[in-house]
């Protein structure tokens, strides 16, 4: 059924190349649906997301919540993050991308979704979504840790992407700065997908409609949290208070030191550590708030 959450067709799924080619297919109709510009609306209409739930990007960056947000008094507390409509679709009308972030935390359909896609795939899942007005990117040229699901909801999108790069100098962070022109051009209408592999770099302009997408980021477990995951578990074996001496021979115990470490490391369970590295707590809780309730049963 997972699959079937990204994809029209599940049999897609074949036809992705993992970490090398961004690939157009058919979004799931159902996912697709989850979302909606009258439902973006209500959400801040009605004061139903907070920030940071929710974020104002121009190109160069996010913009302050005290442009867009308010604080409300309840008696004596203080609450703030409230969304300011007028203020964030004047924010819209200069050129902003309204941005969901961390879906699976706070939307219902997409936590299990999210889990549902964690359970097959064994990687980390998260959701974000997009509102962008007409003929504007609201993020600039960069690229993502993660693998990326673009499903188009509404309206339409056209994505510039470039290939990702040899080297590792372009990684040190992850603003694409470049003057080259895209490799591709894909063109997104409502109904369309986009798998976008990591380190792909890119960026999207709304057509005249404006546009609304839904990414679902994929983070598959990488060598270097393989290798943090069994470093984690050397170190706590380590006493705090284990240190070079100030005086006197300080290479002899560094020395024993990398023996030490290439020692455990010889003696680590691969299926072990790869178990303890690919472990995901599911977004959704089974525990009940109350004795007898069932978790996650929707009401009539």
């Amino acid at each position: 059924m997972s699959w079937s959450d990204i994809f029209a067709d599940p049999a897609d799924r074949e036809r992705v190349r993992w970490g090398t080619e961004h690939l157009r297919f058919a979004a799931s109709p159902a996912t697709a649906s989850l979302l909606s510009f009258q439902r973006i609306d209500d959400w801040i209409r009605y004061g139903q997301v907070r920030y940071p739930q929710f974020q104002v990007n121009m190109p160069a960056g996010g913009m302050p919540p005290t442009m867009f947000t308010e604080t409300r008094q309840y008696l004596a507390l203080s609450m703030p993050g409230y969304p300011v409509t007028a203020a964030i679709a004047e924010q819209l009308r200069r050129g902003a991308t309204l941005r969901f972030v961390g879906m699976e935390d706070w939307y219902p359909p997409v936590a299990e979704l999210a889990d549902r896609l964690t359970e097959t795939v064994g990687a980390s899942v998260a959701a974000y979504a997009f509102y962008t007005p007409p003929g504007d990117d609201g993020v600039g040229a960069h690229w993502d840790m993660a693998d990326v699901f673009a499903l188009q909801v509404e309206g339409t999108k056209r994505w510039h992407l470039w290939n990702i790069r040899d080297g590792v100098d372009w990684q040190r962070d992850q603003t694409l700065r470049t003057g080259e022109e895209p490799d591709h051009v894909v063109e997104l209408s409502p109904g369309d997908g986009l798998y976008i592999p990591a380190g792909t770099g890119h960026r999207a302009f709304a057509g005249a409609e404006g546009s609304l997408h839904l990414s679902l980021t994929v983070s598959t477990t990488t060598h270097r949290r393989v290798v943090a995951t069994w470093f984690e578990a050397f170190l706590a074996g380590i006493p705090l208070l284990d240190r070079l001496p100030v005086d006197g021979d300080r290479l002899t115990p560094v020395a024993e030191l990398l023996r030490e470490l290439a020692a455990a490391a010889e003696k680590a369970d691969p299926a072990e550590l790869l178990a303890t590295a690919d472990a995901h707590e599911p977004q959704v809780s089974q525990t009940p708030l109350i004795t007898g309730a069932v978790p996650g049963r929707r009401l009539p």
